[in-house]
């Protein structure tokens, strides 16, 4: 987790955080939102007062969003990724979540950084598809899956709002496990995998997803997907109490292990932020393999 510059505006950033809340700067706006992993003070009360967009918990539906002051249109956040950047959208759920996921943006970089022209990736549980556009952004021709009719929707127009609505992606509206088994039996190997499962879910026909009963298995299919010829890209991210780090690192070695490619170097560490009081906020952990840089 790296400490923004002092007295340097950061956008997007993380502000604030405590009392099981974040504060965040996106587009311009700040955001206070819900955060279990947000626990004691705020290290900076007043920053707070200046929120335009408030979530509170509401019964049913899981809560609402509070606007005081009139959003940007589109209200979007730019991210630079390899020599260029991504932009996605910003949007609030009823659960709170805002559509894209901070913390992941370093692990996004340093996809981009191992993949390129003429390369495949395949990208799981692609959410808004932040993953999907740093990869193609970096050149990659991509397949991204995910069951949610809604989150393709905002990825497919995350792509035209980075410029890559003609890149090559093909966006499939599906269960991962399907997806991964049909690869395989065709013979299809990428250049890398990424993953970011949730801890439970459902897929487009309602198959059930439990990240301890599903995630090694598919790792398994995922990791026999990698082409030969290459480091062997494979990229984990979850948000699990169940999941630290040093549990997913074992499973992505032992996914790779018998997929072939025993002893590949793993690295395992946790996913986070720190914000500009300068407290960190951990917010889930990564695995990942194939560390030598494209090209060097």
């Amino acid at each position: 987790m790296n400490a923004p510059a002092p007295g340097k505006l950061l956008d997007p950033s993380l502000v604030d955080h405590g009392d099981g809340r974040r504060l965040d700067r996106l587009g311009g706006v700040l955001v206070d939102r819900p955060c279990a992993a947000a626990v004691g003070r705020p290290a900076n009360p007043a920053a707070w007062d200046m929120a335009a967009v408030r979530h509170r918990l509401a019964s049913g539906s899981g809560g609402e969003w509070e606007i005081d002051s009139s959003l940007p249109e589109p209200w979007t956040v730019v991210l630079p990724i390899g020599p260029g950047a991504i932009t996605l959208a910003v949007r609030p759920a009823p659960s709170g979540q805002i559509g894209l996921f901070l913390e992941q943006v370093p692990q996004w970089r340093w996809l981009a950084e191992r993949v390129g022209a003429g390369q495949r990736v395949l990208s799981l549980f692609a959410h808004s598809g932040a993953a999907t556009l740093a990869a193609a952004a970096a050149g990659a021709a991509v397949v991204s899956v995910d069951a949610s009719r809604p989150a393709t929707a905002l990825a497919r127009g995350n792509a035209a709002l980075s410029g890559l609505a003609a890149a090559p992606i093909a966006w499939l509206e599906d269960d991962a496990r399907k997806v991964v088994a049909r690869l395989a039996r065709r013979g299809e190997r990428f250049d890398a995998v990424v993953l970011d499962p949730p801890s439970w879910g459902h897929g487009a026909r309602g198959e059930a997803f439990a990240i301890d009963r599903d995630l090694e298995p598919l790792l398994d299919g995922a990791a026999a997907l990698l082409g030969r010829d290459g480091p062997g890209v494979l990229l984990v991210t979850c948000h699990s109490p169940r999941w630290p780090a040093d549990r997913l690192r074992r499973a992505v070695e032992g996914a790779l292990a018998r997929a072939g490619r025993p002893g590949a170097r793993v690295v395992g560490d946790a996913l986070g932020l720190v914000a500009e009081s300068g407290r960190p906020l951990a917010l889930g952990v990564f695995a990942r393999s194939g560390d030598a840089v494209r090209g060097g």
